[in-house]
C-alpha cells in the first residue's frame, strides 16, 4: 500500500539540502538506511553527504525546518500589496520588519545556544524585544501583518514570536503599563522554550502519542521554567506564564490542575495566547484555522477554560477579523485586512487584491476601505489562501511593475 504523505512536505534534490531543514521522509524506505524513521534536523554536513550518497530526493517539511536569518522574510504577494499603497509609509513598513527580523535571530541564536546545552541569555532578547514592543504600542497592525503574511521560520520560532506579539497587544489594550507589557511579551517569547529539550522526533510525530510520550511533552512546562531560572533576573510574570499557560480555569490544565483565580493572571492570558495562536498553524493533527475562527472558538470557551474579562480584552486587542485575514466581501471582491478600525472591532480595513471575477488588480494603488460585518460573506482557510497566492502572485507583480 501506498504511503500517504502529508500536504505539507516538500520534495527537495538532495544536491539542494541545506542545514536546518527537517527531513520528513525519504525516497526509500527508512529499513535501507541508518537514520531515525521519524525524521530529523539537518545539522552536520555527514547527514547530508549520507543523503546525497543513498537518495536522490528527500521530503522536507516547512513547519519544523528552521531558516536561516537571510530566509526569514520573503517578498511574495503581501510585500506586493503593500508596494501599491500609499496608505503606509515604507520607511516604517521597512523598519518594523527589521525589528521582527531582529527578534528572529535573537531567539534563534538562544535556541541554538540552548541545544549546546547553554544558559539562556536574556539580555539579548529584552534588547530585540524593546522595539518591537514599542512598535507594537505606537501601530497595532503593521507587525501583526507582517507576521501573518512574509514571516518564514521553523515552527518553534513562529510560535515564539506569535505568542510574545498577541501578549504584548492584550497587555496594551487590557492598559497595563509598558514595563509590564514588556514583560509579558518576554514571557510569550518564551513559553514553549522547554520544548527544546522534548525529541524532535516525538515533537513531529503525526500518530497519537503513547503515555510515556505525552509525558515527554507536558514535561516541556517544568523544564521550560528551569531554563529561565537559569538566566540572570527573572521577574514573576514570566515565571507565572511559562509554568501556567496550560492550566485552565476549570483545572483541567497541567502542570499543576490550578482552577480560578489560583491561575495567576500572566498564565490566564499566556493559556489563551497560547492556545489562539496554535490553532491558527497547521499541526500535526489538525490543519490551521482562519483567525476569525479561531477566535469564535476560544470566545466559546470563555468563562469555563479562560477568564472572560481576557478574552474580552484579547477580542478588543486584535479585532473580530484579525489583521493578515483574507475576507471575500458581499460583491465577490477579496481582500486582505491590513489593520483595524479605531474603536471599531467589526470594521476592519482591508486591501482589495481581485474584483469580483478574480481579475487582476489594475496598475495603480491598492483600495483601502472599511468593511462592515454584514458586507463579508466568508473567511478564507488557510489552504484556499496558498491558492490565491499563487493565482494572485503573478498579478500583483505585473501590477507592482506598472505602478514603479
Amino acid at each position: 500500500m501506498a504511503i500517504v504523505l502529508p500536504p505539507r512536505l516538500v520534495p527537495v534534490n538532495c544536491a539542494q539540502l541545506q542545514f536546518g531543514m527537517y527531513v520528513a521522509e525519504l525516497d526509500r524506505s527508512w529499513l535501507q538506511t541508518s537514520f531515525h524513521a521519524h525524521g530529523f534536523l539537518l545539522s552536520q554536513s555527514e547527514q547530508i553527504e549520507e543523503l546525497r550518497r543513498i537518495c536522490s530526493y528527500v521530503y522536507v517539511d516547512p513547519v519544523l525546518s528552521e531558516y536561516r536569518d537571510s530566509e526569514m522574510f520573503y517578498t511574495g504577494l503581501t510585500a506586493k500589496v503593500e508596494a501599491l499603497s500609499a496608505c503606509h509609509p515604507p520607511t516604517a513598513l521597512a523598519r518594523q520588519r527589521m525589528e521582527l527580523r531582529a527578534l528572529s535571530h535573537a531567539f534563534a541564536q538562544a535556541v541554538q545556544g540552548m541545544r549546546r546545552s547553554e544558559d539562556l541569555v536574556l539580555t539579548p532578547l529584552r534588547r530585540a524585544l524593546d522595539p518591537v514592543v514599542t512598535s507594537l504600542m505606537e501601530d497595532a497592525d503593521t507587525i501583526p501583518w507582517l507576521l501573518a503574511t512574509e514571516l518564514r521560520v521553523g515552527f518553534l520560532y513562529r510560535r515564539a514570536l506569535g505568542s510574545a506579539v498577541l501578549m504584548a497587544l492584550a497587555g496594551r489594550q487590557i492598559g497595563f503599563e509598558g514595563a509590564f507589557v514588556r514583560e509579558l511579551a518576554l514571557a510569550g517569547l518564551l513559553l514553549d522554550i522547554g520544548k527544546v529539550s522534548v525529541p524532535i522526533m516525538i515533537l513531529a510525530k503525526t500518530t497519537p502519542l503513547s503515555t510515556h510520550e505525552r509525558g515527554f511533552v507536558e514535561r516541556h512546562v517544568r523544564r521550560g521554567l528551569y531554563m529561565v531560572r537559569s538566566a540572570s533576573t527573572i521577574s514573576e510574570t514570566v515565571e507565572d506564564a511559562v509554568l501556567g499557560h496550560h492550566e485552565r480555569l476549570d483545572g483541567s490544565g497541567y502542570p499543576r490542575g490550578l482552577r480560578g483565580t489560583q491561575v495567576p493572571i500572566a498564565a490566564r492570558l499566556a493559556g489563551l495566547v497560547d492556545t489562539y495562536d496554535a490553532l491558527l498553524q497547521d499541526r500535526k493533527y489538525a490543519h490551521a484555522m482562519a483567525a476569525h475562527d479561531a477566535m469564535r472558538l476560544v470566545n466559546g470557551l470563555r468563562g469555563r477554560k479562560f477568564d472572560a474579562a481576557i478574552v474580552r480584552s484579547f477580542m478588543r486587542a486584535l479585532g473580530l477579523f484579525p489583521t493578515g485575514s483574507w475576507l471575500q466581501i458581499a460583491d465577490g471582491r477579496l481582500g486582505i485586512v491590513r489593520r483595524q478600525g479605531d474603536d471599531e472591532p467589526t470594521r476592519p480595513h482591508i486591501a482589495l487584491v481581485s474584483d469580483s471575477a478574480g481579475r487582476r488588480l489594475p496598475a495603480g494603488p491598492v483600495l483601502w476601505q472599511p468593511i462592515r460585518q454584514g458586507d463579508i460573506v466568508r473567511v478564507l482557510e488557510s489552504g484556499t489562501i496558498r491558492i490565491l497566492q499563487g493565482q494572485l502572485d503573478e498579478a500583483l507583480g505585473a501590477a507592482a511593475n506598472l505602478a514603479a
